[in-house]
Parts: structure tokens; C-alpha cells; sequence
């Protein structure tokens, strides 16, 4: 076989096997950013589960924790917009190192009915490179972190967030 023949066979089947390995990756990633980390955690009812089994809604992750001032200010705020958003938005909150206890004692001040998890190690809050406390993690239907909020989120705030990231009015 003349050199040059190979050299053009072996780049036309990289270029196939290229194109054909992007659209294998383009059909199967639907996610707006990197997936939620596969990683269970227990609820406060004692249910253990993960964020990838609430894949085909999209979410507001929520990491506080009773020490936290400003999670603990927010959280109100959050609870308020939950009810709004009904069945258009999950939203879950996760304790990270706190113990149960004092995990209740904060829920039952603030009423915070939405789905909450236990970290007490803080090894999601580790998967999630939380870096400040609180911080929020919007994910789309397809389990995709498409935006993540360090600090503070005010009622009109999350809603815009809400708007912009997971394209739902609430």
C-alpha cells in the first residue's frame, strides 16, 4: 500500500470513530452541567436515598447547617417559596455535621416542610466542593448541576435564580 493511501485511511477512520464517539456522548448527556453525585443519604424520616433517584424533576439543593447564621436566616425564605413552587421544583435540604437533634430543634423553629437529608460527616457536602456555608445548587431535570449560589439567598432572589437556571416561574 503507497504511504500516503495509509496515512489518509487512518485519518478518515479517526475522524469516524471521533464523530461517531461525540454523538454516542452528545445522546447521552442531556444534563446542563455535571451530574449530582451519586452518593445516599438518610432522611430525617430514616429513608435512605440519593439526588440521581429525583432524576425527571428539577431541583434546589440546599446545604445548611444549625451553626450557620445565614442558613438559618434563609431558610424561611426558601419554605415560602417551596410552597409556591408545589410540584414544579423539589427542594432538599441538606444538614451537613450537625447531629440530628439539633438538626430537629432548627427545622421545628423554622417549619421547613421540603425533603431533608442528613451529612453529618460532610461527605456530600464534600462531593458537592461546597465551599461556603450556605450554598445552594440548582439542578435540571436530567440531574445537572447548572448553577451553584455560595451564601445568603433571599425570597425574590431564589425565585429569579429559579427563573434563570430551571426555567420555571414561581
Amino acid at each position: 500500500m503507497h504511504p500516503t493511501r495509509g496515512r489518509c485511511r487512518l485519518a478518515a477512520v479517526t475522524v469516524a470513530l471521533t464523530l461517531v464517539a461525540a454523538g454516542c456522548a452528545a445522546a447521552g448527556d442531556d444534563a446542563g452541567g455535571p451530574p449530582v453525585p451519586d452518593q445516599g443519604f438518610e432522611t430525617f424520616d430514616g429513608e435512605v436515598t440519593s439526588l440521581p433517584e429525583f432524576e425527571g424533576e428539577p431541583m434546589v439543593v440546599n446545604f445548611w447547617a444549625s451553626w450557620c447564621a445565614p442558613c438559618v436566616a434563609e431558610m424561611p425564605d426558601f419554605e415560602r417559596v417551596h410552597l409556591d413552587a408545589g410540584d414544579q421544583v423539589r427542594f432538599v435540604g441538606l444538614n451537613t455535621q450537625d447531629a440530628l437533634p439539633q438538626a430537629e430543634e432548627l427545622v421545628e423553629q423554622t417549619g421547613v416542610t421540603y425533603d431533608l437529608g442528613l451529612d453529618p460527616e460532610g461527605e456530600l457536602f464534600r462531593a458537592f466542593e461546597v465551599s461556603s456555608m450556605p450554598s445552594t445548587f440548582f439542578v435540571d431535570e436530567h440531574g445537572g448541576i447548572v448553577h451553584r449560589q455560595a451564601g445568603l439567598i433571599t425570597e425574590e432572589q431564589l425565585r429569579e435564580l429559579i427563573a434563570e437556571h430551571l426555567g420555571t416561574d414561581v
